[in-house]
């Protein structure tokens, strides 16, 4: 995550070379923070964008909102009109909904079937978002394996056994944190209470394949070397709320990439 032999270093954007990966990379420069340069794109490479702001094709199970991916989605209960609401919010924007019809109803948005990453390809996730209520609320978002994944509905939620990911719950305590999980067995890091507003989130995993980092707002607030899955992973964004009412999730910008493999 270094950045070696720039080609060209402006303000906000620097062009790369990686010897280690053996490819061109892009970086893009946050406002602030010890940690401000953001991988954006990697040649050769893959990634997987999403800036919620439609039309583009039509989304089952999202009825009513068009994104450039065909997300899928499942939660207790199963997902509805309601659950996915534009967001008219810097440049565009999904509100994911937990409804709370009833005490721990969520609902979460998915790659469904597909796992893309795994450790050993470096993924770098971007996600900007925001928690309005933070009050009676629970959170996951980040990349989660399929084992003890709840992957149907109508069931309550289970923590995955493996995955990268920041999680927030308030009957728990009032901390954001970064969990590493393997096996079900987890590295945590308490971050604080969640910021106000919105924030960018980046985690990503180093070169090597041997740490994974969490990078808010350009300041890098936690690195973690245990537990680092081992399994095939992929992006979801949950949550749900501990009373019967609505709490909401607002997501912006996604993007994760990661090596494209052998050529």
């Amino acid at each position: 995550m270094q950045l070696i032999d720039s080609l060209y270093a402006g303000e906000r954007v620097r062009y790369t070379y990686n010897p280690t990966k053996n490819r061109r990379e892009i970086w893009n420069r946050c406002d602030e923070g010890d940690a401000e340069w953001v991988l954006f794109d990697a040649m050769p490479g893959r990634s997987i964008k999403e800036d919620y702001v439609g039309p583009a094709q039509f989304v089952p199970a999202i009825l009513g909102i068009s994104l450039s991916r065909s997300w899928d989605t499942n939660g207790n209960p199963a997902p509805a009109v309601g659950n996915f609401v534009v967001a008219n919010e810097i440049g565009g924007g999904l509100q994911l909904c937990g409804l709370g019809a009833n005490i721990d109803d969520w609902v979460a948005l998915h790659t469904g079937g597909n796992y893309p990453v795994s450790v050993a390809v470096s993924p770098h996730l971007h996600l900007v978002l925001a928690i309005p209520n933070t009050a009676n609320l629970y959170t996951i978002r980040g990349l989660v394996g399929a084992a003890n994944l709840e992957t149907g509905d109508g069931a309550a939620w289970a923590t995955p056994d493996d995955g990268i990911w920041i999680e927030y719950d308030s009957s728990v305590d009032g901390n954001l944190r970064f969990v590493t999980r393997s096996g079900g067995v987890s590295t945590s890091t308490p971050l604080g209470a969640p910021p106000t507003g919105h924030v960018c989130i980046n985690m990503c995993v180093s070169d090597a394949g041997d740490d994974a980092r969490l990078v808010l707002d350009g300041t890098l607030v936690a690195t973690h070397t245990t537990n680092l899955p081992t399994t095939q992973l992929k992006p979801l964004a949950m949550v749900g709320s501990r009373i019967a009412a609505q709490r909401d999730l607002h997501l912006h910008d996604f993007r994760l990439i990661f090596d494209s493999g052998e050529i």
